[in-house]
């Protein structure tokens, strides 16, 4: 499995697909942890409902309500920022797996649970995608060398545009929870679109860079 993965690094359309689902990830992660880090509901569904009992009672532990909404929002911001990715993906994959775990556990339906088995499947990606960082722990050798040059995979991943995108991402996520996007109807279309104009310049920027570098 390993070899396969060396192999996939080198495609760009798979360092792409890692990089935007890092983003993908860590705008849910982000944007759903500032509701509990604020201190407020997540749901407001009666608590006769065995999701809105489980979520009052979350609500209710509140110093715990908030330590989940910081873990999930410094977990997002780790992985959007592309550079501490790997960092971002450990912290994530526990957090994730409750929230599969829970969501199969209590009645959330059949999209939820589905939505969040997607979401650990491409946290596990993610993991395995970086696992030349971790695996040394798995290594009965304790005697390793690390080849700390940087490599053109690395060059790339850890682009400056991808960072910057990252941190504009993570302000454009955070910003609607401190403005109200009812004020006008035009506020949630212009949110949507500075998310998705972001995500296209720096895609833009590096296939011109990558298609300079082969010319």
């Amino acid at each position: 499995m390993f070899r396969l993965i060396d192999k996939l690094k080198t495609y760009t359309f798979f360092k792409l697909t890692v990089i935007y689902l890092r983003y993908l990830i860590g705008f849910a992660f982000v944007f759903a942890s500032v509701v509990k880090i604020k201190g407020e509901r997540f749901t407001t569904l009666p608590t006769d409902t065995p999701v809105g009992y489980f979520f009052e009672a979350m609500y209710q532990s509140g110093f715990y309500w908030k330590f989940l909404g910081w873990s999930q929002l410094i977990a997002g911001i780790l992985l959007m920022t592309q550079r501490f990715a790997s960092i971002g993906a450990i912290i994530f994959f526990p957090i994730i797996l409750n929230i599969t775990l829970i969501t199969h556990s209590v009645n959330f339906g059949t999209g939820t649970p589905t939505v969040t088995t997607l979401m650990l499947l491409g946290t596990l990606y993610l993991l395995l995608w970086d696992y030349r960082k971790w695996i040394i722990l798995f290594q009965q050798d304790h005697r390793i060398k690390l080849d700390l040059t940087q490599t053109p995979e690395d060059k790339f991943m850890t682009h400056p545009v991808w960072i910057t995108a990252g941190v504009i991402f993570t302000i454009v996520t955070i910003l609607p929870n401190f403005i109200s996007l009812q004020m006008h109807p035009a506020l949630p279309v212009i949110w949507v679109g500075l998310l998705l104009l972001t995500g296209i310049v720096a895609f833009m920027y590096m296939m011109i860079q990558l298609k300079k570098l082969k010319s």
